[in-house]
């Protein structure tokens, strides 16, 4: 596959420490220095790319590029520094109120992963709590100034929490926060359960104060997950598995290869080994490398990611879905998520077809068809364009 000059060089840049020999190679050849910046932004990786720069060659980059980038910087850690204060805030309401709490992605990662707040782009809080808790959780949100997207607490359940999450959003600040008591969607494939991590969690030290979060072990396990299941869109999702590699010495491979095979998601770990390895040089247990190589699944998979990193390879979310069933171990475990597409009511079921409160459990009758025609214009979208394609090459 042709990589484009500016994607080998955001692929040289997006590290911690970054190929400065091969960066000042590439950057001495014709450079589309905006190109290259929108690819970063593209895929959250623009801190990473003015760290890199700075460090290799500075000097052959343009004025303005160096001024968009620096002006980005400044501002990605004023934000990142404000997400951070009120993330300490709100951990502060919930230990006054007993509630047990762990923080991810974000901040935390930030911190954990990569050593520097500033290094990472964001855009939300992750915090993880019991479904007990929950009610009690709302609350402390609401109570700090922030609103559901959904405010109405029935229509969430119905057709929102399948997610395993609620999203809330701060009137004054604008600070988004997802409020999750799962790590996954309802019937995907995961290769770890919210129930595991309570009694493993870690901590990260951030501004003198100590924030639980997911130990390095299940770390591994939750961002092969994340990634795998929106189908490494981000290149940025394939930095945070390559710079917990780098920079996490005390990660038990056996028995982390031994979980994800329990759950039948050994896939989404190779995966995540493989693109971290190939594509950022990231260091991975050798035969996990090997594994991942001898295996055509993820092998094609990887190609996947590959191709629409280039622009080669766009799909829609019917797409993403089809994709993402072969990331399951067993051909038999796809059904799950077969089934519970068909049967769990969604927003989008709400909107084709709005109906009063008591009627909502129709929605499980609908929802088949609504998806067969949808699937059906798809189809016939598809078949169009490669009707297309051919008459207008010639």
């Amino acid at each position: 596959m042709t990589i484009p000059l500016e994607l080998q060089i955001l692929l040289y840049c997006a590290r911690s420490r970054p190929d400065v020999e091969s960066i000042r190679k590439l950057v001495s050849e014709a450079v589309n220095w905006q190109a290259l910046v929108d690819l970063a932004e593209q895929h959250y990786v623009r801190p990473m790319l003015l760290q890199s720069l700075k460090s290799a060659c500075w000097d052959a980059v343009p004025q303005t590029t160096k001024l968009e980038l620096e002006r980005f910087g400044k501002a990605n850690a004023q934000k990142n520094l404000l997400f951070t204060r009120e993330l300490l805030r709100l951990l502060g309401l919930f230990h006054q109120q007993s509630i047990p709490i762990a923080a991810f992605k974000g901040p935390v990662l930030a911190m954990s992963v990569y050593g520097n707040l500033a290094l990472r782009e964001f855009s939300d809080l992750d915090l993880l709590v019991h479904k007990a808790d929950l009610c009690k959780a709302e609350n402390i949100l609401i109570s700090s100034g922030y609103q559901a997207d959904f405010p109405d607490k029935d229509y969430r359940s119905a057709f929102v929490g399948y997610q395993g999450q609620y999203a809330f959003r701060h009137g004054r600040t604008g600070i988004s926060i997802d409020l999750h008591w799962r790590l996954s969607n309802k019937g995907a494939a995961f290769p770890i359960q919210s129930g595991e991590i309570w009694s493993r969690l870690d901590q990260v030290t951030i501004a003198g104060r100590k924030v639980p979060t997911l130990a390095n072990d299940d770390l591994v396990l939750f961002l092969a997950g994340h990634g795998t299941k929106e189908g490494w869109r981000s290149l940025g999702w394939i930095c945070d598995f390559a710079e917990l590699l780098r920079n996490c010495h005390d990660i038990d491979w056996a028995a982390i290869v031994g979980r994800a095979q329990r759950s039948h998601c050994s896939r989404m770990l190779l995966l995540a080994v493989f693109l971290a390895s190939t594509l950022l040089d990231a260091p991975a247990p050798v035969h996990l490398i090997d594994e991942a190589r001898t295996s055509s699944a993820v092998r094609a998979l990887a190609k996947k990611v590959q191709s629409r990193m280039v622009g080669s390879d766009r799909q829609g979310a019917f797409g993403e879905f089809l994709n993402g069933l072969k990331t399951h171990d067993l051909i038999w475990r796809r059904l799950w998520p077969i089934a519970t597409l068909l049967t769990t009511r969604t927003v989008g079921d709400y909107r084709a077809m709005p109906l009063p409160k008591s009627f909502w459990a129709i929605y499980y009758l609908t929802r088949p068809f609504r998806l067969a025609r949808k699937a059906a214009q798809m189809v016939l979208q598809a078949t169009k364009r490669r009707l297309i394609s051919p008459s207008a090459s010639r």
